[in-house]
């Protein structure tokens, strides 16, 4: 009875009538996978179908022998195997399960029986189909269920999850659970050692909340066990200030995980103000395989609120496109976003759009954008320095020196708002996201604009602007834990202006003649600067296209900006107020559009 009501729970029978669902559940299999085994290999013929009713199963395209690629992962209620069961196509996915996982297996007949009974049903399926045809498994799904765990005594585990709580209420109803909270609720006695029975009070739970909370305690015991058999994610919760290295505890619940649940671990680092700058995480991930890492202030409650849009697929992504000086207009729309209380919990770029959020990235007061801005723009004037073009127009020394200004000696893991961009390996052939190490190489490296900025060498790689083949990274955002993502492009909506043309036989010699001359007073176009932007911008939008149709974004913003010029430095400033003030005129609209209600600003507490 109890497999029964948790079956009629799941989405493809909820709305089945009693004759037809005890049909099919006759004719079903119920089978087991334990955690690590595989429940579909890729390439395998199969007719079956399956119905995930308890753990989670994940997605892998094995691209050869050597690589793969995560493709998302199944939650509970989920089908999975269903093209194979009815159009008898090969798997095209490795199917594992991340913890144990009861489904109900389901011949091809039976699942074509179930579609033909139930409309909704047939909705959904034909969603799901689209979805895998175009290997759209969603990257970051649904979590229903949490492990925290504690690496020191002196971590308050217990207050921090009730204020996470509170924060994820106004996403979706939460349930924090702990060994002593759940023995009240049960009246002092949790059946530890009755297998089934907790199952059945835990999934009790699971159903009537939308996400649970679970507290393990700070040792290995049988409480602790459980908690990490049921999370789709965990993450362990440490102070800052505490030795980086693993502790035994640590160890123990790692061998556990083993045979136990390969779910994601995470890792939050406590600290106790943001009057200092965080320093050395990178420690933290040398002996730990963590997916992500959070920096919270202890007492800060938008930093609280950040982690809870995390957990519930809130969390707001925003890419920036490349766009030479023309980026700057986006600096002053995030100004006005985190003035107008749209919170911006990741962020990421390629060329001009990297070093814009390389900088917002570091700002944790809007009372900080106007020294940012006026340092940068400093810097950025001094930078334009032409040189022999061997390489490039400009000089890299003046450049660099810029970026490692701004960047004031910080590690991309050090910062208090996730931060990534993108580069283009010459020697590799590949895309690179920059998620570590030092910020400036990485703004160095995404700025490399070919033929005017000297490419960024290290470790025998030449890197160059990303955005030759994607131009603004919004495929990025739902990879890296958002769920609303906003792009920001900071490109020309038109072509250049036209001025004098210069006749095909035209050499270099007579252009400069021309531009040399005090009596002539028509602009010569095109300059070999903008001749290689508006070419790359050019092409990057048509390879953009293709990026937005298959990773859509929630808000697209294009300021109008053709009357500034992406090589005219001395417009930065200009750009930065445009932009604050088109943001402002925006930001109610743009709060609709993503769904997000009126509530304190909370960025500077």
């Amino acid at each position: 009875m109890f497999i029964q009501k948790l079956l009629k729970e799941a989405p493809y029978f909820k709305d089945l009538n009693d004759e037809i669902f005890n049909d099919l559940l006759n004719r079903g299999r119920l089978i087991e996978i334990k955690c690590g085994h595989a429940l579909l290999q890729q390439g395998d013929n199969s007719q079956e179908a399956y119905i995930l009713f308890e753990g989670r199963l994940r997605a892998i395209l094995e691209i050869d022998e050597k690589e793969s690629e995560v493709l998302g992962e199944i939650a509970r209620g989920e089908v999975v195997g269903e093209m194979g069961a009815v159009f008898g196509t090969k798997r095209n996915a490795t199917i594992i399960a991340v913890r144990n996982s009861t489904l109900l297996q389901l011949s091809k007949n039976d699942f074509i029986q179930l579609l033909k009974e139930q409309k909704n049903t047939s909705l959904d399926f034909i969603k799901t189909i689209v979805n895998r045809t175009k290997r759209s498994f969603v990257p970051n799904h649904r979590i229903s269920t949490v492990a925290f765990i504690p690496l020191s005594s002196n971590v308050s585990v217990e207050g921090f999850l009730e204020s996470l709580s509170h924060a994820i209420e106004k996403y979706s109803s939460v349930r924090h659970l702990s060994s002593q909270i759940l023995q009240s609720e049960l009246n002092g006695s949790i059946p530890l050692n009755e297998e089934d029975v907790l199952k059945e009070v835990l999934i009790r739970y699971e159903d009537n909340y939308s996400l649970v909370l679970y507290q393990a305690d700070d040792q290995w015991n049988k409480w602790t066990e459980t908690c990490l058999a049921r999370a789709d994610k965990i993450i362990w919760l440490a102070d800052s200030s505490q030795h980086s290295d693993p502790t035994i505890f640590e160890n123990r619940v790692n061998q556990a995980c083993l045979s136990l649940n390969h779910a994601d671990h995470e890792l939050v680092l406590l600290h106790p103000s943001k009057e200092n700058y965080p320093k050395n995480t990178l420690k933290w991930f040398e002996k730990r395989k963590l997916s992500k890492h959070y920096h919270i202030s202890r007492n800060n409650l938008g930093d609280i609120q950040r982690l809870a849009r995390f957990l519930t697929g809130n969390a707001i992504g925003v890419a920036l496109s490349g766009g030479g000086v023309r980026s700057s207009v986006q600096m002053g729309i995030l100004q006005a976003m985190m003035e107008g209380g749209i919170p911006v919990d990741i962020i990421g770029g390629t060329s001009g759009g990297a070093l814009i959020g390389g900088g917002f990235a570091q700002i944790t007061d809007p009372k900080e954008f106007h020294p940012i801005v006026k340092e940068a723009d400093d810097k950025f004037k001094k930078a334009k320095k032409l040189t022999v073009p061997l390489v490039s127009l400009f000089s890299g020394n003046n450049f660099t020196k810029a970026i490692k200004t701004v960047s004031h000696g910080r590690n991309i893991e050090d910062l208090w708002i996730d931060f990534f961009c993108i580069s283009l390996s010459l020697v590799n052939r590949k895309l690179v996201v920059h998620r570590t190490g030092p910020l400036w190489e990485a703004i160095r490296a995404s700025t490399a604009v070919n033929g005017i900025i000297p490419p960024f060498m290290k470790d025998g790689d030449c890197l160059v602007d990303g955005g030759l083949v994607n131009a603004c990274p919004t495929d990025m955002l739902a990879k890296l834990g958002a769920g609303k993502s906003i792009a920001i492009i900071a490109s020309s909506k038109s072509g250049i202006s036209m001025g004098k043309p210069f006749s095909p036989h035209a050499s270099g010699w007579s252009i400069l003649l021309q531009k040399l001359n005090p009596f002539n007073r028509e602009k010569i176009t095109p300059s070999l600067a903008t001749n290689i932007l508006q070419s790359m911008y050019i092409a990057s939008d048509h390879l953009q296209y293709r990026i937005f149709a298959d990773a859509p974004v929630d808000l697209f913003i294009h300021p109008p900006i053709d009357e500034f010029q992406s090589m005219d430095v001395d417009s930065g400033v200009g750009l930065v107020e445009f932009g604050y003030k088109y943001g402002l005129s925006q930001i109610e609209k743009w709060k609709e559009e993503l769904g997000i209600m009126d509530e304190p600003n909370t960025n500077n507490e």
